[in-house]
């Protein structure tokens, strides 16, 4: 490969001479700003990654009992991947989620399948990540109800919400309302879990988003900055100190194969974090300035039909780099991914795959073992410089919404994919199995996940039953208190919380928000 993912040349050999005399300083010393190096003195010595393999499909019975399964095996987290309907606030019985109930995600429709779904996953004990964004506020609430329903105090809860709207427009798009009232809800939501849990980080900022959508690591990082700094904006706007608000907040940064530019890249972003929160919101708090990450070990859309078991080695390469880049958990792509929702056994050697890497390699030994690499400091420079270039295009913080509106992010990415698929098309990029060293051999090993076809019935059947039982005059009540508290400038995380703890569902819930917000038509042109 000739050339960076960014479009700069790769020279044969690196020396003293690519690096400037003010190198030494910006690469300074692990656990020191600016963090270049690792945001922990002792990098992965002490405390490596945390596994955080990702998981929900069918019921919310089914996801349990793989929940229970990981966390036995090792994984650090209950870490729920939601289907489509629950992502756009659809009920399983709805005729637009028809065909899509349960099957990339777990199906959630009302708080007795939270319940269900963390019975015997105490939540003072098991962190949760919930990769959600248009539904955040309502998956918050459901989190809060079911702590107290364990008896668990919510201060105590522990994990990550994604809660981060803009980059659905941009990547993805399951959106519902128009840009200021999602960044309301992000608001709300972010504004809730701060001041009523000590440990939850209501912010993961999915640029994971962008990385499958063609993005290259300067756009990833530019990009993703830009919005984060925008809600950080929202929550100071609200009176909270940025020194609340900066250590409340995580990412969840994509991850390619090209290994070392994958390690600068992480540095890159410790980096720049650091250096932007600094200068723009006036902190030297070490707290406000670490940037933590999350990765996965690769993105899916690094791995093959084709030839699947060689996807446990992209796989390997993808833990690699994470270690190498100092991040702080790292979910695990599964050899199956290209097929169906992962069985048990392929989430199980994706788990043993970081286990081993962190266990029986010495890539944990030391902090930032690379730092120092000629390659290496020269590429982070390079990509840091990328980023900051790439954040500019879009306006910044001040300009990024405006910029997403006119679909600008959303037009490089697109131009960028095509040309990444020119490149697959035409061998210049070269995958193995696919178009070298293309294999004849059926693919007939795999066991695949196989879908219960009688979820979607059984999930309308349990809706219909649960509508019948509760009480209806007091969910009614709750879904106007919704209504009442969208419609105001209160927080409408409260009135949310009294609704899921009605058993409202969350499209009744969404439906509610519905006649307050409207609907939103993107525009066409983007």
């Amino acid at each position: 490969m000739l050339y960076s993912e960014i479009g700069r040349e790769i020279s044969g050999h690196y020396s003293a001479a690519d690096l400037d005399a003010d190198a030494e300083a910006r690469i300074g010393v692990p656990g020191e700003f600016p963090f270049t190096r690792h945001i922990h003195a002792s990098g992965n010595r002490v405390r490596p990654w945390a596994p955080s393999l990702y998981s929900g499909f069918g019921s919310a019975e089914d996801t349990n009992r793989r929940f229970r399964f990981l966390i036995d095996a090792g994984n650090g987290r209950a870490n729920v991947a939601a289907d489509l309907p629950t992502q756009i606030g659809l009920d399983s019985d709805d005729p637009l989620a028809s065909g899509e109930v349960g099957r990339l995600g777990v199906a959630i429709d009302s708080l007795e399948d939270f319940e269900t779904m963390f019975e015997g996953v105490r939540l003072d004990t098991t962190a949760v990540s919930m990769n959600i964004n248009s539904t955040a506020p309502i998956f918050l609430a459901m989190l809060i109800a079911t702590a107290k329903r364990q008896g668990v105090d919510p201060r105590k809860i522990t994990g990550t919400l994604s809660n981060d709207i803009l980059h659905e427009y941009v990547a993805r798009g399951t959106w519902r309302y128009e840009p200021s009232a999602s960044l309301r809800l992000m608001a709300d939501t972010a504004e809730y879990a701060i001041k009523n849990t000590n440990a939850f980080y209501p912010f993961n900022i999915r640029s994971i988003l962008l990385h499958e959508s063609g993005a290259h690591p300067g756009q990833e990082i530019g990009f993703t900055f830009a919005m984060a700094c925008r809600y950080l904006d929202e929550l100071i706007g609200r009176g909270i100190d940025i020194d609340v608000a900066a250590p409340r907040i995580s990412f969840f940064f994509g991850m390619g194969l090209q290994l070392l530019q994958e390690v600068s890249k992480f540095r890159a972003a410790r980096r720049l974090w650091a250096n932007l929160i600094k200068k723009r919101y006036k902190t030297d708090t070490p707290s406000s300035l670490k940037l933590r990450v999350t990765t996965v070990a690769p993105c899916g859309s690094h791995f093959t039909a084709a030839d699947p078991e060689l996807n446990l080695v992209r796989g390997t390469i993808g833990v690699l780099a994470g270690a190498l880049g100092g991040v702080q958990a790292m979910l695990g792509t599964t050899l199956d991914e290209a097929y169906e929702i992962p069985t048990e056994k392929t989430q199980k050697l994706a788990l043993r795959t970081q286990q081993i890497v962190a266990l029986e390699t010495d890539v944990c030994a030391t902090a930032d073992p690379l730092g120092g690499s000629y390659f290496i400091e020269a590429m982070t420079d390079q990509i840091e410089q990328s980023a900051v270039d790439e954040m500019a295009l879009v306006g910044g913080p001040e300009g990024v919404v405006a910029a997403i509106l006119d679909g600008q992010p959303q037009s490089f990415l697109s131009d960028r994919a095509y040309r990444l698929e020119q490149q697959f098309a035409s061998g210049e990029r070269p995958k193995v199995s696919v178009n070298v060293y293309i294999s004849d051999e059926p693919n007939t090993s795999l066991e695949l996940h196989e879908a219960d076809p009688g979820l979607e019935r059984n999930r309308a059947e349990a809706l219909s039953r649960l509508r019948s039982r509760r009480n209806a005059v007091v969910v009614e009540e709750a879904l106007r208190q919704v209504r009442a508290a969208a419609g105001s400038s209160e927080n409408i995380l409260p009135a949310m919380i009294g609704a899921v703890e009605a058993y409202a569902t969350i499209g009744e819930i969404t439906k509610a928000m519905d006649s307050v917000f409207g609907p939103y038509q993107q525009p066409v042109s983007i």
